[in-house]
């Protein structure tokens, strides 16, 4: 399991980087009255005028306008601020404020790398990682990732650790994790746990999990939680494990939704919450998580939390069968299905089937992103 996060972790930070791109030309006096650095916007000042863009994109100090921000970051990029550029180009690879146009993000990125913006480098990169405005090539990508990494950018420094190897990459990720990227302090844990291009080293393991988890490093968190529930590498402790999947619920996790929902309906570091422990199986489960659905079955079946339902345990249940990817798990899980399905009349069996064919067969993307779940 711990060997597919590095890739994992990467991908997240590929993923989102255009919309956190979209701040970066907020300059360093952005706290100014809006009033002033209209003035000196209109005056010609690229600086204030990238400002002004900031301030529009964050709604701070203003009414937060997408298309006023764009216009903005446009002039003060045509007057030749990097960071605009930079932003500008984030805005036409998101479609915020302005048709989507990978083409021009590339352009705009290109010109503020050239003009030595950091970000713009890792930015171009990521197009280039996946053929976005440009044709894919990960040569090109790994040479912007390392020209933002020696310009001291951190998560490009994590992405060149990613596509490195050995000691070379724990270099990398150390160098990153020191500059505070919590994606580089969780794969350098996972390089400590493994021994992979380090001396193996439990609590150095756990120290960059803990530090990744706190600096809010989803996957850390998770991990931190699982390894509590479990006893595995640390002494067994339900309050920590609650914790950490609580952290992580809160950030939308629908894996640690489910992990904390077990511990809620056993009563494991905590009194019994079954009505807690069936809203997050259910959030969780509508966002397609067969554990998640399983355990939906089991409250249902049981009036846990809810009230008792032989058909909807059943309709859980057997969507929870038709969606397990563990094949490990899937037989159990069928059987179990086809269990409680004997329970019911015909009449009401196929009434369930006919609904989680339904579900089965609905639009999956509706059900994403996920709101994250406050713990009560």
């Amino acid at each position: 399991m711990r060997a597919s996060l590095l890739p994992s972790l990467v991908t997240v930070l590929l993923v989102t980087v255009l919309v956190v791109s979209l701040a970066f030309a907020a300059p360093a006096r952005a706290s100014r009255d809006p009033v002033a650095v209209r003035a000196l916007a209109a005056a010609g000042d690229a600086r204030a005028m990238a400002e002004l863009g900031s301030m529009y994109a964050r709604g701070h100090q203003v009414r937060q306008d997408d298309d006023e921000s764009r216009r903005w970051y446009q002039k003060a990029a045509e007057a030749g601020d990097p960071r605009a550029m930079t932003a500008l180009g984030a805005r036409f690879a998101s479609g915020r404020g302005a048709a989507r146009n990978d083409a021009l993000a590339v352009e705009w990125y290109g010109k503020a790398a050239e003009a030595g913006d950091a970000n713009a480098m890792f930015l171009l990169g990521s197009m280039y990682a996946r053929g976005r405005g440009v044709e894919r090539d990960g040569q090109k990508a790994h040479a912007w990732y390392l020209r933002a990494a020696e310009a001291g950018l951190p998560r490009a420094m994590t992405a060149v650790g990613a596509a490195s190897s050995g000691a070379e990459r724990a270099a990398w990720f150390r160098k990153a994790a020191d500059a505070s990227d919590a994606c580089a302090m969780s794969n350098l844990a996972l390089l400590y746990l493994d021994g992979d291009g380090v001396e193996k080293d439990m609590a150095q393991a756990i120290h960059w999990m803990q530090i990744a988890g706190e600096c809010g490093d989803v996957a850390s968190m998770v991990m931190l939680g699982d390894m509590h529930a479990r006893g595995d590498a640390v002494r067994r402790d339900f309050d920590q494990a609650i914790r950490w999947y609580a952290m992580a619920v809160q950030r939308g996790n629908t894996g640690a939704m489910t992990s904390l929902g077990v511990l809620f309906a056993d009563g494991k570091g905590t009194d019994p919450k079954p009505a807690e422990a069936f809203r997050l199986f259910m959030t969780a489960a509508k966002a397609g998580v067969p554990e998640a659905m399983l355990n939906l079955a089991g409250l249902y079946r049981d009036g846990r939390g809810v009230e008792r339902s032989a058909e909807k345990a059943y309709y859980w249940s057997r969507n929870a069968a038709r969606s397990m990817t563990d094949s490990s798990k899937r037989d159990a899980v069928v059987a179990f299905s086809q269990r409680l399905g004997r329970t019911l009349d015909a009449g009401a069996r196929a009434t369930a089937e006919a609904d989680s064919d339904a579900w089965m067969a609905r639009d999956k993307s509706a059900t994403w992103p996920i709101a994250a779940a406050p713990v009560e």
